[in-house]
């Protein structure tokens, strides 16, 4: 897709979009036009994820410029390109970040969403203009329609849900399996709300103790971690007790990753869900000397995630902090990247401003 140019001033061929240049912005862009076998959508709401946070802190590489951020969105199909079924004219979707090219290895063997291809054309990754925006475009074959019974910040969670899926399949054997969750950030949470809503008995290494109460009211154990024992973990190891089977990491940290490897039993399972972007190597030894497994999860089909968050187990609303204009995105961004704050989604409301 061609790189974007901002335009000083909005006219009816142009959309306002956050923007980012080095410096994260207000901007007017050209209208998208969808291609053969796309269609345009108009955002409704995207959510800010750990991934845009560090695009604009640089710790990810951003490869056009300027460009719109943004892959956690839910929005309305306005416009079909050639190929397309009209009949996704105005319904409400999600899309998958990665498109599946149909004809790579990982496509052909049912993983579409690991597409080598379309790994290099993620949709808001820093290649492909994203969802912070009025509208955005994206492949048709990667739309999942939104069931009537989720609204747009519900529907938002589909995309972090669908990794979490992933992760929990790595937990073998009928619950309750003893569970530890290592970070209790946006993604450690909602890791951990899953597996208790499974029947897996959940504890949680996090570094916020305003989450406690949170989690205790859910029956959840909370094991607060200072910041000396991201360094030496064996301050924290008498407080977690015996080594678990299964510990799911979604710290973010290098030190989140050594700590929950101390966390396991010999031949334990580490499911790995943060990819710490931008942070030295960890010390991996300990995996040849306990013979620990590791499972990486990135993300997984929508469809599933979809069905998931229609049962409503997990109360996914009351992990958002902040719903804020897109119009305030700039500010949103700085309250996201603060330590502790939950989900952040901002709301497409550009006729208010």
């Amino acid at each position: 897709m061609p790189q974007t140019i901002a335009e000083p001033t909005p006219t009816h061929q142009t959309m306002r979009a956050l923007v980012f240049d080095g410096t994260l912005r207000l901007g007017t862009l050209p209208l998208p036009a969808p291609e053969a076998g796309e269609v345009v959508v108009d955002v409704l709401a995207c959510g800010i994820s750990r991934a845009d946070v560090d695009m604009i802190a640089g710790r990810r590489a951003v490869e056009i410029s300027p460009a719109v951020l943004g892959h956690q969105f839910v929005g309305r199909v306005s416009e079909c390109g050639d190929d397309v079924d009209e009949s996704w004219l105005g319904k409400r979707v999600v899309g998958q970040t990665v498109p599946g090219c149909g004809r790579c290895g990982r496509c052909r063997h049912g993983f579409t969403w690991q597409c080598e291809q379309g790994l290099k054309t993620g949709l808001g990754m820093g290649l492909v203009d994203g969802a912070f925006a009025e509208r955005t475009r994206i492949r048709a074959n990667s739309l999942v329609e939104v069931m009537e019974e989720l609204d747009d910040v519900e529907a938002v969670f589909v995309y972090p849900v669908a990794s979490l899926l992933k992760a929990l399949e790595a937990i073998e054997g009928a619950p309750p399996q003893r569970v530890l969750v290592v970070g209790d950030g946006n993604m450690g949470l909602l890791a951990t709300f899953m597996a208790h809503a499974k029947g897996h008995t959940v504890s949680v290494l996090g570094r916020h103790p305003s989450r406690r109460e949170l989690l205790w009211r859910s029956g959840i154990g909370f094991i607060p971690v200072p910041d000396e024992a991201l360094q030496r973990p064996e301050l924290i190891l008498p407080e977690v007790g015996d080594p678990y089977a299964y510990v799911i990491e979604c710290s973010g940290r290098v030190e989140g990753l050594e700590l929950a490897a101390e966390c396991l039993r010999s031949r334990g399972r580490l499911i790995l869900v943060s990819d710490h972007v931008g942070q030295p190597g960890a010390r991996l030894s300990f995996f040849v000397h306990r013979e620990i497994e590791m499972v990486g999860v990135g993300t997984g089909p929508l469809q599933p995630a979809m069905d998931y968050l229609a049962t409503q187990v997990v109360d996914v609303p009351a992990l958002v902090d902040t719903r804020a204009s897109m119009l305030d995105g700039v500010s949103a961004f700085e309250r996201a990247s603060r330590r502790g704050n939950l989900r952040t989604i901002l709301i497409s409301d550009w006729k208010a401003g």
